[in-house]
């Protein structure tokens, strides 16, 4: 018996699969395929019949007919971005000039506030973006961009640069830009992308390359119906994402205001003296890294060891997989070298130097980075002091500028020390925010995992059956 898509329902908040998403304990969820199966039956009311869908395939799926085969030049054109004079960039500006670094790398857009391109010179008509425009990624220097799409978040702040390329949709009628966005994502049309790329370590394409990748598209009103599911994963990482900024925003804000302008908790009656890094208040000390913490050289195993399997524990060589606090797992090593334990400081000490994240699980570190674990335990002020520290790529502090630093480098970093009994204060603030922005983190994870498992079989015209399990 067939299924008919035309009553495929979009939930707008799923109730059991956020409560799976969040680890609610209640919810009776644990497993991705717990998290499938709840998305199957919320997301979805279905009703017999069989000229949209026919049973068969292989494991089980449910395969939908009517699909169609077709180039994305029948569906949409591509125009090319303006070369924009990089005389006219600096740290402000008028508007922000977009490049393939504000795009992640499964698709989506990505903000970058403190890195921001500004733009203040002269600018072309059409070429200031607007809420709603989808734009693609048709240069890469690191591997995996290449074809990303992503949708600009509010109009009159981005310009449309020359790297990118801005989809048009030729007729409305037959492709939505929001499933256009997704196609753009999936693996099949990434590899094609891919394959038809120029260039060695810097990869290009080109809207006549795109143009010839073929695809295959429902009708429109399924087009929409798979976009709403997938905007869902998407909304609600976003409202994730946002509450981590401002998490961050207050983490930030507080340890500045108690340990660099020293307004702490009865600071009108602590004097300032004097010390190699400035005035500090009275009983504060500066010391070096060595004697507060513990320090992790990585040292990097023969490439013979590792592994795209999952073998062993993850490896991290630098900081090619960083996230914004927590790295992405991709290789893995069957030996344990120098080991990061969870919730150790991840310090990038070859170019770029300073750069930091935080181990959330135990893994093996490569050459390219430091593992940092405070002596006493106190991690997330730790992580506040050194985040504050080292503010920009490769200046260590002091206005120096490093391509690589050694283990003594490191050891002699020099950090300003409040009291222990400051610290804990300050810990019973720190520890709650630092606790949900790893919740937060998590939920961010599980909610990409899900959306990532639904997207193949939704654009490859398959829907797994309710009681199907993933395995």
């Amino acid at each position: 018996m067939g299924m008919t898509v035309e009553n495929l329902q979009c939930a707008e908040a799923p109730t059991k699969t956020m409560c799976c998403l969040q680890g609610d304990e209640d919810s009776g969820c644990g497993t991705m395929n717990e998290l499938l199966e709840a998305t199957h039956k919320e997301f979805f009311s279905v009703e017999d019949r069989e000229d949209t869908f026919t049973n068969g395939g292989d494991y089980g799926y449910v395969i939908m007919t009517k699909w169609h085969a077709c180039k994305l030049g029948d569906l949409l054109q591509i125009k090319h971005g303006f070369a924009f004079r990089g005389e006219h960039f600096g740290a402000t500006g008028t508007h922000v000039v977009l490049t393939p670094g504000n795009f992640h790398e499964e698709g989506g857009f990505k903000e970058k506030i403190d890195k921001a391109k500004w733009y203040s010179g002269p600018i072309p008509d059409d070429y200031v973006l607007n809420e709603g425009d989808l734009i693609v990624a048709m240069t890469e220097q690191a591997e995996g961009l290449l074809g990303s799409s992503a949708i600009i978040p509010r109009s009159g702040v981005y310009l449309h640069n020359q790297r990118l390329g801005l989809v048009k949709i030729r007729d409305r009628k037959l492709a939505d830009q929001r499933f256009i966005y997704y196609l753009f994502n999936s693996k099949p049309v990434r590899q094609q992308i891919r394959a038809s790329a120029s260039g060695t370590k810097i990869r290009h394409t080109a809207p006549s390359r795109i143009a010839d990748v073929k695809v295959s598209v429902p009708p429109l009103a399924v087009q929409r119906r798979i976009a709403g599911i997938l905007s869902t994963y998407d909304e609600l990482i976003e409202n994730s994402q946002r509450r981590i900024r401002i998490l961050e925003s207050m983490a930030r804000a507080l340890y500045r205001e108690w340990f660099v302008n020293f307004r702490f908790p009865g600071h009108e009656n602590v004097p300032l003296v004097s010390s190699p890094l400035g005035d500090i208040p009275q009983g504060w000390e500066v010391k070096k890294l060595k004697d507060v913490c513990h320090l992790t050289m990585g040292v990097s195993p023969k490439s013979e060891f590792y592994n795209k399997t999952g073998e062993g524990l993850p490896f991290h060589q630098g900081v090619s997989d960083f996230g914004e606090r927590f790295p992405t797992d991709r290789l893995f090593c069957s030996i344990q070298v120098r080991i990061a334990e969870e919730g150790d400081i991840l310090f990038s000490v070859r170019a770029p130097v300073g750069r930091m994240n935080i181990a959330d699980k135990k893994i093996v570190i490569g050459r390219g980075l430091s593992a940092i674990r405070h002596k006493e335990g106190f991690q997330a002020i730790l992580w506040e002091q050194l985040r504050n520290r080292f503010t920009e790529d490769d200046m260590i502090g002091n206005g120096a500028i490093f391509a690589a630093v050694t283990k003594d480098d490191m050891q002699n970093i020099e950090l300003i020390c409040p009291p222990v009994s400051l610290i804990l204060v300050a810990s019973k603030y720190f520890m709650p925010i630092h606790s949900e922005l790893v919740a937060l983190s998590k939920q961010i994870h599980n909610l990409r995992c899900t959306r990532d498992l639904l997207l193949p079989r939704f654009l490859s015209g398959q829907i797994v059956k309710n009681d199907e399990r993933v395995n």
